[in-house]
């Protein structure tokens, strides 16, 4: 009786008219989910026992201070252990990659929406991401892929922007607060001193349309000083801390460790 009513919501949560074919796996992953939902209850009532929330520094350069803190929460019980985020928080987003070719040679609009239904994701928790470099803005089947995601609910972004230096014109569109570089767009500044120059335009770009820019992944100091001469506005990674708890964050505020001591790589 159990299977039955399982497999009746779910046919009736694919829409009208529609029919499913019961699965066990699908039956114990809703079961998990019924069981975790029932221990984050349990842990909200109980004054959020197995919650823990972990920070990491960001540091504002010109300052050499920290100006914000990415918060990571994280959730352990008895009966599961510690659990994913994307399990327990619901909106969580995730970003996938999706290469340029297979917009033009595949019908991957028609593949995600069937995975999405398969699987029984929100679609606004996932992200779309393409990678700068095979952008063609021209392109009609470009466009219409990303038309479609939007008019599926579907989330775009353009993955490790800058990687290609073009397209720059997206920072009068879309007109971002901030932009994260990630480390490995740094490593290659580091040891090419053309792709440190372009580094260095990209960042006085940023300035010149009033956005910030955050380098991710400084891990020692030769790094740190190499960025902060690029007068990048944040800097964020493991030279100044790891994600930590709050306690283990407040020891090293009080103890000044995360600006003067910086870990050392810890």
């Amino acid at each position: 009786m159990k299977w039955t009513e399982f497999g009746l919501s779910k046919a009736k949560k694919d829409g009208k008219n529609m029919c499913y074919v019961f699965k066990t796996e699908d039956y114990r992953k809703f079961q998990r989910k019924s069981e975790l939902i029932k221990c984050l209850h349990q842990a909200v009532d109980h004054d959020f026992v197995g919650f823990e929330v972990h920070f990491q520094p960001i540091i504002q350069v010109d300052k050499n201070r920290i100006t914000s803190l990415e918060a990571l929460l994280r959730f352990e019980c008895d009966t599961f252990g510690k659990v994913a985020p994307y399990e327990f928080i619901p909106d969580l987003k995730v970003h996938v990659n999706i290469s340029y070719v297979q917009v033009l040679k595949t019908p991957i609009l028609k593949d995600i929406l069937n995975i999405i239904n398969r699987y029984d994701i929100e679609k606004n928790q996932l992200v779309v991401e393409l990678t700068e470099s095979g952008f063609i803005e021209s392109d009609t089947s470009f466009i219409n892929f990303c038309k479609n995601l939007k008019e599926n609910n579907i989330q775009l972004a353009l993955d490790d922007f800058g990687t290609g230096y073009s397209n720059f014109h997206y920072l009068y569109n879309l007109k971002p607060n901030c932009i994260k570089i990630d480390r490995g767009l740094m490593q290659n500044a580091l040891s090419n001193d053309y792709e440190n120059l372009l580094l260095k335009h990209m960042i006085d770009m940023s300035h010149s349309v009033g956005v910030k820019m955050c380098i991710e992944g400084v891990e020692t100091e030769i790094e740190l000083h190499k960025r902060m001469n690029m007068e990048t506005d944040y800097i964020q990674g493991y030279y100044y801390s790891r994600p930590c708890s709050l306690d283990e964050l407040k020891y090293k505020l009080e103890n000044h460790l995360i600006i003067k001591g910086a870990e050392k790589n810890a």
